[in-house]
């Protein structure tokens, strides 16, 4: 509850302002600083429904109170929100509890959830700290999809995006990294619907003032003894690093914030700059899988190519509008840009979240690798057979044969014409096996397979994928590629096996 506590940096919150006029003014100043905000950033419209994340910490209930102080003159609709970890018994609860009943007060509809951070953090693979904000994500997500919310509001402070700075910095990150927090952030991720915001209305606010805002008004609220643990890196940030580094600079949270501000200037130009590039090199685009040109990209510097490759990342991934790549390091991308500098026709790499790969002059990010197929044999009569397994269907009819095959075969690479005579039926459809052979029209001679489907220039993880159609001895026709020598047309041939695929899916 409120009253004299000490909180990090060794600030004393202010708990004995005797004077009414300085009340209210410090209470009117944050007020309007808040607003300032809002407008600034166009954030929390009329009609707006705004789902807020409420701990029962100071930040969120400072949070809850301003805005719902807010919402009649702006005319939106506040719904809170509250996820239990589960991680401190009945403390927990009781926050839960807590929240619920400052709801109500307010005449406020609260969606509370409890996990077990413990037992989910052992299934995620990941630390605690990780979890327990990946968790929390996905359940504001979910929750304003399920509320028909517009905006997700977090009661981040100036003070949290100065640590998630030194934190970032400390981790090593780039300089989107180091912008952090934003005051509005787009979330089109996990599921929600695209264009759900997180809005942080006190970001430029310190913390002491939310504090001595929580106690000017009388509002209570719940402390979370785990805010104290130095086991998680942010307290110790907060806890050691940051008081330490007031004793050199008092305003180094003014200074770290502005810093960030300057980063986040010189990205948006940075993007600007790099747009008409971008279009350079973009050769198709859909959701979660880009294609860019390999043979553009390697026009640039090493510097330009690893920008656009992140860039690419970002729009495979969701990330656009913010740029972070969580889980993307440096090595991913020098690994993704020598995959496309090298010489090799195909390759692929498997990155954080997607897949990339080349395949000749292509560099195609996202998309599900493909499996590798073992497609079974079907056998084949004559007239129409679908074959789903690969996705065709094919046509068989024997005619007798007095044309130009030449003609014919200009016509369509899903159409082909063999000696019927030189067929031994009867015929089958399937995948490559090992120590298939094969003699393409025109060589001479009979080669690997798989080397004809190198030179051809299928990628390897398509290979298993190519239709091969056969008789009772031998491959005839890799479908959609090449004829068979040893079933070709000649001057002699009397009756033609006319073959037609169709692409069915």
């Amino acid at each position: 509850m409120c009253g004299p506590r000490r909180l990090c940096y060794g600030f004393t919150v202010y708990s004995t302002l005797t004077s009414r006029g300085r009340t209210d003014t410090i209470f009117l100043m944050l007020l309007e600083r808040v607003k300032e905000t809002l407008d600034r950033y166009t954030i929390l419209k009329e009609g707006d429904r705004v789902l807020v994340a409420v701990s029962g910490g100071v930040d969120s209930v400072v949070l809850l109170d301003i805005l719902h102080r807010l919402s009649g003159e702006r005319g939106i609709e506040l719904i809170v929100a509250h996820l239990d970890h589960g991680m401190r018994g009945e403390d927990s609860r009781e926050d839960a509890r807590f929240v619920a009943e400052s709801a109500e007060r307010k005449g406020l509809h609260v969606i509370c959830e409890r996990i077990d951070l413990r037992v989910c953090s052992a299934r995620e693979r990941r630390g605690l700290e990780e979890t327990g904000h990946l968790l929390r994500r996905r359940f504001l997500l979910r929750t304003a999809d399920k509320v028909g919310a517009t905006g997700i509001a977090l009661g981040h402070t100036q003070n949290d995006r100065a640590e998630t700075f030194l934190f970032n910095l400390i981790r090593g990150t780039g300089p989107t990294g180091l912008v952090g927090m934003r005051p509005v952030t787009p979330q089109p991720a996990l599921g929600c619907r695209e264009g759900v915001p997180v809005v942080r209305p006190l970001l430029e606010v310190s913390r002491e003032e939310i504090v001595a805002y929580a106690c000017l008004r009388d509002l209570p609220w719940r402390e979370d003894r785990t805010n104290q643990d130095i086991a998680f890196s942010r307290n110790r940030i907060r806890h050691q690093l940051f008081p330490f580094l007031e004793e050199m600079n008092p305003r180094v949270l003014q200074a770290l914030t502005r810093t960030a501000d300057l980063i986040g200037e010189e990205r948006r130009v940075l993007d600007d700059l790099l747009a008409p590039l971008w279009r350079k090199i973009v050769i198709d685009e859909e959701e979660g899988r880009i294609v860019l040109c390999r043979g553009r990209l390697t026009d640039f510097s090493a510097g330009l190519q690893a920008l656009l490759l992140r860039r690419g990342i970002a729009h495979v991934r969701g990330d656009i509008a913010t740029g972070n790549l969580q889980g993307i390091e440096k090595g991913h991308i020098d690994a993704l840009r020598r995959l496309v500098v090298s010489p090799r026709a195909h390759g692929e790499l498997d990155l954080p979240g997607l897949a990339a790969r080349v395949q000749m002059d292509e560099l195609i990010l996202g998309g599900s690798r493909p499996a590798v197929a073992h497609l079974p044999e079907t056998t084949l009569e004559l007239g129409r057979t679908e074959v789903p397994a690969f996705g065709i269907s094919l046509d068989l009819s024997i005619a007798d044969w007095d044309g130009d095959v030449s003609s014919l075969m200009k016509e369509s690479i899903d159409l082909e014409a063999a000696d019927a005579e030189r067929v031994a039926f009867p015929l089958s459809l399937r995948g490559r096996r090992n120590g298939d052979r094969f003699a393409p029209l025109g060589l001479g001679g009979t080669k690997k397979l798989q080397d004809f489907l190198v030179d051809g220039g299928v990628p390897y993880y398509e290979r298993d994928r190519v239709p091969l159609l056969c008789d009772r001895e031998r491959i005839i026709w890799v479908v959609g590629m090449r004829l068979s020598e040893a079933v070709r047309i000649t001057p002699t041939t009397k009756r033609a096996l006319i073959m037609r695929r169709e692409v069915t899916s």
